[in-house]
């Protein structure tokens, strides 16, 4: 039978150790949604903007939402059809998660991916944002 006061202290490192990582998850939390917003306004929604534009431009009508915290790209026939950029707090390190929506018929196909692998966030690039969509609207550009 194991010894109650050497379960207790293992039990209670096992505690400290929790909360440690808890705290320290917070902060990168915290430090990725910082760095989140900064990528999110000088990179993502200006390239979404131009984006549609040059759509728009090309008799492919899509427009741009900002939703809290994201940047949508939604078709203006089809409102489903749409690629959304929204921070994942739930990944380790928080990554951006771009959800494509794509109707087919009467169904509606739904899958998400990053932006370009496991990079960390702080050094995604406008170009990074450019080859995702160019991948992500082949689909729509026939």
């Amino acid at each position: 039978m194991a010894d109650t006061a050497v379960v207790r202290k293992r039990v209670r490192t096992a505690i400290e150790q929790a909360r440690r990582d808890a705290s320290e998850r917070r902060a990168r939390v915290a430090e990725a949604r910082k760095n989140y917003e900064t990528f999110l306004e000088s990179a993502a929604i200006p390239v979404f903007r131009m984006f549609a534009n040059i759509l728009k431009s090309e008799g492919l009508h899509f427009e741009v939402m900002t939703p809290a915290d994201g940047v949508r790209l939604q078709s203006e026939r089809n409102r489903d059809d749409a690629i959304e950029m929204e921070l994942d707090t739930s990944a380790d390190p928080p990554q951006p998660l771009v959800t494509i929506t794509r109707t087919r018929g009467s169904r509606i196909v739904q899958h998400d991916r990053s932006i370009k692998g496991s990079n960390p966030l702080v050094q995604l690039t406008e170009e990074d944002v450019i080859e995702m969509l160019l991948d992500e609207l082949r689909p729509w550009l026939s």
